[in-house]
């Protein structure tokens, strides 16, 4: 039984679809198709029922599933220190796109101080989403805040990574910026007069909560939401081009090169506790974490 077959079967089981699994390895469907068919035979069982074109991975698969998680994080350790991935060890990482900008240039930044061959891959996911990716094998690391600690199953360990604030975001060329600066303050009254750029769903859950899922206290302090937009990397582009404002996480307003807007009066204030999870069977990259936090 190869490793590689393993490392496909749980994109497979993933998916259970041979077209996405294809996309997502960089392969064709027939070849993922001949793949599974050899690692069926070898096991003597089906791994999914098929109902036409459609997979539906069945229990031989899951007990599969659970142990292929095992077999090829193993795999991945020995190739590492053996020498065979010596200097080119990816750490694969899934975290909410919000949690990805505010926190990936420092994340990058440790893990090259540690491994200076390592390599990142950065997978776009709610937290309920990459917590289910983490017990799935595809990834080694999630990125969480501790509204979700609770879903953790007791295969994964968590450790503290900091905590993230919220702020009011300004483009440099904002009629409140009125020199320049890393900050500025200015009154709530003031800052009310401007319009804002706000989503819709929650920036790490990925739910559908409505204007004040940023965490803006809404209800006491209603703003003019101009732009609606859930898209993060959109939103940084026009606050920092435009006179829109809006409520983005402390270090993602640096990294964006916008100006945070410090609140002189009022009771604006937002944070949350960010940690980072890895499997208990594969904890070398979330000791690492331990480390840095």
């Amino acid at each position: 039984m190869e490793i590689e077959a393993l490392e496909k079967f749980l994109v497979i089981a993933a998916t259970e679809n041979l077209q996405r699994s294809a996309d997502r390895l960089d392969t064709s469907p027939g070849g993922l198709s001949k793949t599974l068919k050899r690692l069926e035979g070898e096991l003597g069982t089906r791994l999914f029922d098929r109902v036409g074109k459609q997979l539906k991975i069945n229990d031989a698969g899951r007990r599969l599933q659970s142990r292929a998680v095992e077999m090829v994080a193993i795999a991945r350790r020995i190739r590492s220190e053996v020498g065979e991935l010596e200097g080119n060890q990816e750490c694969r990482i899934a975290a909410p796109t919000m949690l990805q900008l505010a926190w990936g240039t420092f994340i990058h930044r440790k893990i090259i101080s540690e491994e200076s061959g390592a390599r990142l891959s950065f997978t776009s996911a709610y937290e309920a989403l990459a917590l289910k990716m983490l017990s799935r094998g595809e990834v080694d690391l999630a990125l969480i805040t501790g509204a979700v600690l609770g879903q953790l199953s007791s295969t994964m360990d968590a450790r503290p990574l900091g905590s993230v604030s919220m702020c009011i975001a300004a483009g440099p060329d904002h009629p409140l910026i009125v020199e320049q600066g890393a900050e500025v303050k200015a009154s709530l009254s003031d800052i009310l007069q401007y319009p804002f750029a706000a989503p819709r769903i929650s920036p790490f859950c990925g739910e559908e909560r409505g204007i004040g899922s940023d965490g803006w206290p809404e209800i006491n302090y209603p703003r003019k939401v101009q732009v609606v937009v859930n898209d993060y990397g959109v939103l940084c582009q026009l606050v920092k081009n435009s006179r829109l404002l809006a409520f983005l996480p402390e270090p993602l307003i640096t990294e964006m090169g916008g100006v945070i807007v410090r609140v002189e009066d009022g009771d604006i204030k937002s944070s949350e506790e960010l940690f980072v999870v890895g499997r208990k069977t594969n904890a070398s990259w979330l000791s690492k974490f331990a480390e840095w936090a």
